[in-house]
């Protein structure tokens, strides 16, 4: 048998490890974690850098696609009528409102009456009037007789408040619809005197001074008496603007004839826009403020410069400067730029759109 012996341990001889080994492995473990978090915290700042790079980008082009749309559709009123338009909303009702019934001025404007409540303070606005389809072809499936009855082959969109225009390229016409009838398969639009009601942005028609050839009933026409055939639209006036948004942000609106404001792109924080002044022979030769429009049937194109900030605070090392309006030019003149009051990141978008329907 084998017997094993166990060397005698001196009280002076090291155990386990010693307290510089420990030291060396708690700083490598130290410096191995910090590496980790460092990794950790680059990555996720690149994540949001990426991110409100893209959130900006969105808003951006989404705002310029709306924006743009609306300017190239601004004046557009069907077949439009040589003798011009009658307006048959009632003026003296008390739910009329100039801004929003009256289309003083067709396709674009900014004039300082028709500025939106809500808009912020130092923004520009813009407001588009004209005509679409209500969601489908309608026309008069009938001849109108001397009254203020309308019979269509389909009321598409339309409904019962809601204003509408027919036009046969001599004459037009915008009413307010009172009442809708479905009488042997058809349609029936009345366009009465009735007041609006109360509350309802809706003023009623006042036909009084309507005396076209072939009505028997004056002051119960349209300016005229419209054949089969004729189409009928829906009449609007929007404007746009910047707007405090409900999260505590601001945001691109849309102010609609009803007075209804809809938020439309959030993030957008500024909006500067000039009008294109020409002819449609000579094309724009001059970009003004809206202020210094001398008029505005001589409007052929709006340029729009959008300011867009992304969501999220302290995404940039340092406050960004930037060049608002789009067309300014800071390369020569730095100190048009503007320096941010925070760190988050900023876009400017801008476009120029000629109007399809210039008068």
């Amino acid at each position: 048998m084998k017997r094993f012996y166990r060397l005698p341990v001196s009280p002076g001889t090291q155990t386990g490890l010693s307290l510089i080994e420990l030291m060396i492995a708690l700083l490598l473990g130290t410096l191995l974690t910090v590496g980790l978090v460092q990794v950790f915290t680059s990555n996720s700042q690149s994540f949001r850098y990426n991110e409100s790079s893209a959130r900006a980008l969105e808003s951006g082009r989404i705002a310029a696609d709306i924006l743009s749309r609306a300017i190239r559709n601004a004046g557009f009123f069907g077949c439009y009528p040589i003798n011009g338009i009658t307006n048959n909303l009632d003026n003296s009702d008390s739910e009329y409102d100039a801004v929003r019934h009256g289309f003083a001025t067709l396709g674009v404007s900014a004039v300082g009456s028709e500025r939106p409540g809500a808009a912020i303070a130092g923004t520009d606005f813009f407001n588009i009037t004209g005509v679409r389809r209500p969601g489908a072809i309608v026309k008069l499936d009938a001849d109108m007789t001397a009254t203020n009855s309308i019979l269509l082959n389909d009321a598409g969109g339309l409904s019962v408040n809601e204003l509408a225009f027919i036009t046969n390229c001599e004459q037009g016409d915008i009413f307010q619809i009172s009442s809708l009838t479905n009488p042997g398969g058809n349609i029936q639009i009345t366009a009465d005197d009735t007041a609006g009601v109360n509350g309802s942005g809706s003023p009623g028609n006042d036909l009084s001074g309507n005396v076209p050839l072939g009505c028997t009933t004056a002051g119960s026409c349209l300016s005229a008496v419209y054949q089969r055939g004729t189409e009928l639209f829906q009449p609007f006036s929007e404007a746009y603007y910047i707007g405090n948004a409900t999260d505590g942000g601001t945001s691109l609106f849309m102010r609609q004839a009803s007075g209804v404001n809809i938020e439309l792109v959030a993030g957008v924080e500024d909006m500067n826009v000039r009008f294109g002044e020409g002819t449609v022979t000579t094309g724009v030769q001059n970009w003004r403020a809206a202020s210094a429009v001398t008029s505005w049937d001589n409007v052929l194109a709006v340029e729009v410069s959008l300011l867009v900030a992304s969501p999220n605070d302290n995404i940039m090392d340092s406050a960004q400067a930037y060049c608002f309006p789009g067309w300014e030019d800071c390369v020569a003149d730095a100190s048009k730029l503007t320096t941010a009051a925070d760190r988050r990141m900023y876009r400017v978008y801008t476009f120029t759109n000629a109007l399809r329907n210039p008068f």
